[in-house]
């Protein structure tokens, strides 16, 4: 097999005859630039971050671990599953939350994600730019910024989104440079192991450019450059077990991946809809007309890594933050090859902005977030308030919810009968949920609530299920509203009724 040793080696490359006294002042301010504007967006947007009511019960977790001094290993939440197995494998971003918002209320929430968001675009931009000109640079990390915005909310996701920058850059450079990555990103695993369950991620993605460094090697260094491989692969495995849980962290993931069809009624989870326009929708398609316009071309095991990336993306709307944060390291390399730039980025002198001028910027950026934060009334939406003060005054204690109302139920401390933990209930309950609220099966439906001694339910107004509790003689229209209809059984109502 012929070595191709200098395909990916952008340093190595000869580009146009550029002025070595030519200096380029924009280009060290991009990054900041980019993530200043990326961090005022996100807080002016601040009560869309807290859009997913998962923030919720992430806090209330959060705080149990501060108040036990310890994680927790079964259900506290549910009367379903009260007691059963259950870890979390984002404990440590469910205690930063929890500070958060014990500091500042629901700000101190949003400002955490954004800032991490923010921080991930920074290092973004700079780790592009020691490949690519300004241009290219900016317009990947904006396509970036861009396609994640709609997926930044206040939940632990984002809070990896740093970790995952560096790690993707980490690998990329290691392989075009014919080595493993330095041990020293080891610490990154673990950190990303216990923030978020995504961290099978980093793993994953150990392979293929170990692989691409042997292939794109010469023989003779190949055993070399496998050994540090594998050494580095091993240690990445072991440092991803050092969490509460060990490796027991990792064997969530699979239980997720277990449920199989059930995941398609999870949001995240269902592919990516083309037929309303994203911000993923223009960002793929002007991509795709730049690869068949200039022709781009990129190693075979690069090609298969990205395809793999976008098919989880087109797969399960949750990987678009995945495709936009790392696959830009993907195309960075042979782009600057593409474009000639290799030798242009060592003959610019970089003019460094002026540390004071930096603090002066940061100050400036926390004021202005402060005096948007304070013009805002940053309280989660969509929250069903007035029902569940219905469902506190009937007494109500074995509750038929509504999976987006899940969380802010769980803050009133009122068990809920199912929630966003999916792989708690696993896939044929959550099955069994869907069809018997969708009444697919309506006398399952009747049964249901039966079995489970459900004696009030919470459920939003188009649920199919609420025009058949209307009709059922044993249930009665407690509360009803834009967000949230309640039904009771008539019996606890007129017991209700009579104390009173």
């Amino acid at each position: 097999m012929q070595s191709s040793s200098n395909s990916l080696q952008v340093s190595s490359e000869t580009g146009p005859a550029v002025n070595s006294g030519r200096s380029d002042y924009l280009r060290p301010w991009l990054p900041l630039l980019l993530a200043a504007t990326a961090y005022l967006t996100i807080i002016a947007r601040g009560t869309f971050l807290l859009k997913d009511a998962d923030i919720y019960w992430h806090i209330l977790v959060g705080q149990w671990i501060v108040d036990h001094r310890a994680v927790p290993h079964a259900d506290m939440f549910s009367f379903t599953m009260h007691g059963a197995p259950w870890i979390t494998s984002e404990w440590l971003s469910e205690v930063l939350y929890f500070a958060a918002y014990k500091l500042a209320g629901w700000t101190g929430p949003v400002m955490l994600a954004a800032l991490s968001a923010s921080v991930a675009y920074y290092l973004l931009t700079l780790l592009l730019l020691k490949r690519l000109p300004n241009v290219p640079a900016a317009i990947l990390a904006s396509a970036a910024i861009v396609m994640t915005s709609f997926h930044v909310f206040t939940r632990p996701h984002v809070l990896v989104f740093p970790l995952m920058v560096v790690w993707a850059d980490a690998l990329v450079r290691a392989s075009e440079e014919r080595r493993a990555p330095s041990l020293v990103y080891l610490a990154l695993v673990t950190l990303w192991a216990n923030l978020h369950g995504s961290f099978v991620l980093a793993l994953a993605l150990i392979g293929p450019f170990a692989l691409e460094a042997l292939w794109m090697s010469d023989q003779s260094d190949r055993i070399r450059i496998a050994v540090q491989w594998i050494r580095f692969g091993v240690l990445a495995l072991g440092a991803a077990c050092i969490t509460p849980y060990g490796p027991e962290s990792m064997l969530v993931i699979g239980r997720i991946m277990h449920l199989g069809g059930a995941l398609s009624h999870i949001g995240e989870w269902q592919p990516l809809d083309f037929n309303t326009l994203s911000t993923v929708t223009p960002c793929l398609i002007a991509g795709l007309a730049y690869l068949l316009y200039g022709g781009l071309k990129l190693p075979p095991i690069r090609i298969a890594t990205l395809l793999a990336v976008v098919y989880q993306m087109l797969v399960h709307v949750r990987y678009v933050d995945v495709f936009a944060l790392v696959a830009p390291f993907f195309i960075a390399g042979p782009l600057a090859q593409h474009l000639s730039w290799a030798q242009l980025q060592h003959n610019r002198k970089v003019v460094a902005p002026k540390r004071s001028t930096v603090i002066a910027t940061i100050a400036a950026l926390v004021i202005a977030s402060g005096v948007m934060v304070a013009v805002k009334d940053l309280t989660p939406p969509l929250v069903p308030r007035a029902a569940v003060e219905k469902l506190k005054e009937q007494g109500a204690e074995r509750v038929l919810n509504a999976y987006f109302f899940c969380g802010y139920l769980m803050f009133q401390n009122i068990p809920v009968f199912i929630d966003s933990r999916a792989e708690l209930y696993g896939g044929a309950f959550l099955d069994r949920y869907v069809n018997a609220i969708s009444l697919f099966d309506m006398a399952d439906f009747v049964k249901l609530l039966d079995e489970y001694k459900i004696d009030a339910t919470l459920l939003s107004p188009s649920t199919p299920a609420v025009g058949l509790l209307d009709r059922l003689p044993e249930w009665q229209r407690a509360y009803a509203d834009d967000l949230a209809v309640v039904h009771v059984r008539r019996q606890r109502r007129d017991n209700t009724e009579s104390r009173k």
